[in-house]
């Protein structure tokens, strides 16, 4: 039972921290980064109930900053928009709610300070986070939990948040003043967003919301969504409203055309690293079954659990290899190859529900 323990608690630090390492940084004029939270010697309960999780699909949050304000009038500019021009409300970190436009320029005026110019801004002097789960989960549930997470990682900070309800996920735009009370500027990493999920996920639980916070690879996605610049200027090229689509969804076009034309690889420098990763983290799910095999009949039926959970991962391909082979299906069938633009296949229309970060095309 004690070696269990000890393989779980292993696993579990892992899948917690994910495989970045926070990089050293500055986040004070002449000071140091200031590691993230986190959560030291997970216990072998906690890491079973991650383990049971994962292995059982859990859903998983979604955690993103999809922006920030580098003047008062970007600020202002995004107050309006989560709070849709005041028709919904925002609330801030004392609990006050806000509604109506006076109200929302009223806090936008309460931010100013700090050395924040009206325009022009230079750095980033607001974070606006988006805080997600699937289409079904209590939006209630979600808010709650929002309020939660924001009062436990940026209690010295000013922030207001507003749920939408206008799209199938529930999901919550929190807007955080990057210089807290005490003028240390916030400045996420990777490590960071992680914590950021796991404190999410923990605070859905709560909510009695079964929610997980793993990294992407340990549930065997390669790929990530793209980010939301280019989703944008895509979705906009498609209604007509702008001539090209993002330069990185057109070289990715013309690098898949050559391929399925010429038969020459595209060579990816990550390739290696993606492979080496998934053979890792299945040699870790190994390590855990073999483990839980020795113990008693609950046990062994998550181990065997973990080998059809490694069986159904998806092969690893990147987006360029779906790419081509779905253009080679296509030409192959008659078909006029891919439109500008449109360089999609069935998996990255999917990509949706990959809620996790870190690019690996």
């Amino acid at each position: 039972m004690r070696e269990i323990d000890g393989v779980l608690r292993d696993w579990g630090e892992v899948a917690s921290k994910g495989v970045v390492k926070a990089k050293k940084g500055r986040n004070i004029a002449g000071g140091a980064y200031v590691k993230p939270a986190s959560k030291r010697n997970i216990s072998a309960t906690a890491a079973r109930q991650k383990l049971i999780a994962t292995v059982r699909k859990a859903p998983e949050v979604m955690v993103k900053i999809s922006g920030g304000g580098k003047d008062m009038r970007s600020i202002k500019a995004h107050m309006d928009y989560i709070s849709r021009n005041g028709e919904v409300e925002i609330e801030d970190e004392q609990g006050r709610i806000h509604q109506g436009k006076e109200e929302v320029r009223d806090v936008r005026d309460d931010w100013k300070g700090a050395g924040i110019p009206y325009e022009n801004g230079k750095r980033r002097e607001a974070f606006n986070i988006v805080l997600s789960m699937p289409p079904g989960t209590d939006r209630t549930a979600v808010k709650d939990a929002a309020r939660a997470f924001a009062s436990e990682l940026f209690s010295n900070h000013q922030y207001v948040f507003a749920a939408h309800d206008d799209e199938k996920h529930p999901h919550v735009h929190l807007a955080v003043k990057a210089v807290d009370l005490d003028g240390v500027r916030l400045n996420p990493r990777k490590a960071d967003l992680q914590h950021w999920r796991e404190t999410f996920a923990e605070k859905l639980r709560e909510q009695g919301i079964e929610a997980n916070a793993t990294p992407r690879q340990l549930r065997g996605v390669v790929k990530k969504a793209d980010k939301q610049a280019v989703r944008h200027i895509n979705k906009e090229h498609g209604k007509g409203r702008r001539k090209e689509p993002a330069r990185v969804t057109e070289s990715q076009r013309k690098a898949v055309e050559l391929e399925a034309k010429t038969g020459r690889k595209h060579i990816n420098p990550a390739q290696d690293n993606i492979s080496a990763r998934r053979k890792q983290v299945q040699h870790d799910f190994g390590t855990v079954a073999r483990a839980l095999v020795a113990g008693g009949r609950e046990d062994q039926q998550l181990a065997l659990e973990i080998v059809q959970f490694i069986k159904q991962m998806p092969p690893v391909k990147t987006r360029h290899m779906e790419q081509v082979e779905a253009l080679q299906r296509t030409t192959d069938q008659g078909g006029k190859g891919i439109e500008r633009g449109q360089v999609k296949t069935k998996a990255q229309e999917q990509q949706g529900q990959n809620r996790d970060t870190g690019p690996e095309r």
